[in-house]
């Protein structure tokens, strides 16, 4: 076996930098959306909305909620225990 601690060991350094780094070009490319261009032109233009707007009564919305309340309560995870308090 040879014995390494006869040779001279250089000691290890780490890469610095010499000069100030350069900003890296971004490769992302963003398109804007088919939709928010029609809305764009359709402004640029004068013309009235593509879509008109969808309002329900109030007793229709208020229906809506409360079902939706209904149905968050027949839909627990399996396993999961109710107690009722009387």
């Amino acid at each position: 076996m040879s014995d390494k601690s006869s040779e001279p060991q250089q000691p290890f350094t780490l890469p610095v930098p010499v000069e100030a780094p350069t900003p890296r070009p971004t490769l992302t490319r963003t398109s804007p959306k088919a939709a928010f261009l029609s809305q764009l032109l359709a402004e640029r233009q004068n013309l009235p909305p593509q879509r008109a707007r969808r309002r329900a009564t109030v007793d229709v919305a208020v229906d809506a909620y409360a079902t939706g309340a209904r149905a968050s309560t027949l839909r627990m995870p399996s396993g999961y225990r109710k107690t009722i308090v009387t």
